[in-house]
């Protein structure tokens, strides 16, 4: 079952216990909710340096009871980033590790935003963070090793992977080199990894390995990607997710063909629903898509969808979106605020390039233009397409945020959860701990189309896990029951989270 936490104040759920830990240790030593979130997030970067980090792209989403806040901290390629600079350097795609698998981060920007909205004191979040987290050394997760295990096979001339390196091979502290870069954050704040000191180790890094791929003004000039909110409703809730480029068409579609199952006579089935998934997705990708932007169109073309499941019976499609791993960490509190902040740095350790004396791994997010249209939409200062978002939910007696990580099957995996809660009125717990099913994509080995199962699924399309698996995302989430003012959290079991409330 997942960790269900309820209480009648504050109440959090993180990937890891130990930065759990860190946000209910703040919130009851200052009392401040965003102390206590900026801790556990800043935390979730030391404590899973293969899925989240500085280096790499942030989304956060504040809902209160008057107002939604949404600070899209994801990056941007610079200047010289762009097809035919790649060409001319020898390189025919963009490689999945490595300084040209990376990007200019966005993940600080969101935290700056953050920090500066509510006035938090860093010196006193990382002082915190030092004495009850960092002094304590990093727990060693199996999904960090086996990260670091298969990233051995990666390295090639432009990665660097130094100090982490030392800490996997010679179990050498990663503390010292990280309580400096936290040193130089409480000094100069977040915008220190955009024009400070910082920014200035980052460039003369990336300068030594190839100085003609970044400019300094690619840090100094870097500007927030917009932000959107985008909403629909499913059944009677209203669910309100981050617009731009974020997910919210691929969630939004499948929440809206779970409503037409739901209020048909026969359910679709999983193997239907991970079909539905594949079609949705290349709708998206389609030029048809660019110029759907109302709820109702996104509505008839569920709709669509939805018949041709029922009376076709379409062949297996696969999803064709860019695998990835992120964290996603919730929290509520009594006066109805939920913040919702996800943080990735693309695949497991990122480009495997590391910021000497700073603990900073750059995503490798840039690897995501790959695709048949690299010509046309990798270009210098373009933001990337995410899997990644934070999605509300609110009904008649219960608000709530959620998200998960899991890549290409985030949609899914939100879209079942969301139907479990509010179509089947499942508990939370319930909710998160039953078994899930998801279109992976195609296989790379075998090409093959991999739809897979936590249960025994009758259709030998299916892949069975016999077990939870966190292949299928590893949930966060935290509400209020607006009927009793009682706040929750809960983790999901596929995890090392845990979810606590006071």
């Amino acid at each position: 079952m997942s960790n269900l936490a309820n209480g009648h104040s504050f109440g959090i759920a993180t990937p890891h216990f130990k930065s759990s830990m860190m946000a209910m240790q703040a919130y009851l030593t200052s009392g401040a909710t965003p102390h206590a979130v900026l801790s556990a997030a800043v935390s979730l970067t030391y404590n899973l340096p293969h899925l989240c980090g500085l280096g790499g792209d942030a989304i956060i989403m504040q809902s209160t009871p008057h107002n939604l806040a949404i600070f899209n901290g994801t990056g941007r390629t610079g200047f010289h980033q762009h097809h035919d600079n790649y060409l001319h350097k020898g390189l025919v795609s963009i490689p999945r590790r490595g300084i040209y698998s990376t990007m200019i981060y966005g993940c600080p920007s969101a935290y700056d935003r953050y920090t500066r909205l509510h006035d938090i004191d860093l010196n006193g979040v990382f002082k915190h963070l030092h004495n009850n987290d960092l002094k304590h050394g990093v727990v060693a997760s199996s999904s960090l090793i086996q990260a670091f295990d298969n990233s051995t096979k990666d390295s090639l001339r432009q990665t660097r992977f130094s100090q982490w390196n030392k800490y996997f091979i010679q179990q050498q502290d990663p503390a010292p080199f990280y309580r400096q870069t936290l040193a130089t954050l409480a000094r100069e704040g977040f915008a220190s990894m955009y024009r400070g000191q910082l920014a200035a180790q980052v460039f003369d890094a990336l300068s030594t390995c190839d100085p003609h791929l970044y400019t300094p003004e690619d840090f100094s000039d870097f500007t927030p990607n917009p932000s959107e909110v985008k909403k629909t409703t499913f059944m009677h809730a209203n669910v309100t997710a981050h617009g731009s480029n974020s997910p919210w068409k691929e969630l939004f579609l499948l929440l809206k063909v779970y409503q037409w199952s739901a209020e048909d006579t026969a359910l679709l089935t999983p193997a239907q629903l991970c079909t539905a998934a594949g079609l949705i997705d290349s709708w998206v990708a389609s030029p048809l898509s660019s110029e759907t932007h109302s709820d109702d169109s996104l509505s008839q073309q569920a709709a669509l969808i939805y018949q041709q499941l029922k009376f076709d019976n379409p062949e297996p499609v696969p999803q064709l979106s860019k695998p990835s791993h992120t964290i996603f960490m919730a929290c509520a509190e009594a006066d109805g605020t939920l913040t919702g902040i996800t943080n990735s740095i693309f695949t497991p350790l990122g480009s495997l390039f590391e910021i000497d004396d700073t603990g900073i791994i750059l995503s490798n997010r840039a690897f995501s233009f790959n695709g048949p249209h690299l010509g046309s939409t990798f270009k210098g200062n373009t933001a990337a397409k995410h899997t990644t978002n934070c999605v509300r939910v609110t009904t008649d007696h219960l608000e709530f945020i959620i998200g998960t990580s899991g890549g290409p099957v985030q949609s899914q995996t939100l879209a079942y959860v969301i139907y479990k809660i509010i179509a089947e009125q499942c508990p939370v717990q319930t909710a998160l701990s039953s078994p899930r099913f998801a279109n992976l994509g195609r296989h790379p080995k075998t090409n093959g189309i991999t739809y897979l199962s936590e249960s025994a699924q009758t259709n030998p399309i299916f892949t069975c896990t016999h077990g939870l698996s966190d292949k299928f995302g590893v949930v966060q989430l935290a509400g209020i029951n607006t009927l009793t003012g009682q706040v929750f959290a809960a983790a999901d079991p596929r995890g090392s989270g845990v979810a606590l409330a006071v």
